[in-house]
């Protein structure tokens, strides 16, 4: 990813869905929420870092290897 203002965006949001994941872990443990919700909270702050992250550790292809596919 060229862009560093999207690529420091997307590793925020990541840290956000990490920090959310560990936070509703801690809720959990407290009582503080339902089985059911958490569950249901913790598979979207989970998919979203899986995405965040992904997104962030995106190169940009060169024009190289560009060049070396071929084409449809």
């Amino acid at each position: 990813m060229k862009n560093p203002v999207l690529r420091a965006t997307m590793g925020g949001l990541a840290l956000f869905s990490l920090a959310a994941c560990l936070g509703l872990a801690l809720l959990i443990f407290l009582g503080r929420v339902s089985d059911a919700t958490y569950k249901k909270a913790f598979l979207a702050a989970s998919v979203l870092w899986f995405v965040f992250s992904i997104l962030r550790g995106r190169r940009a292809q060169s024009p190289a290897a560009a060049e070396r596919q071929p084409m449809p």
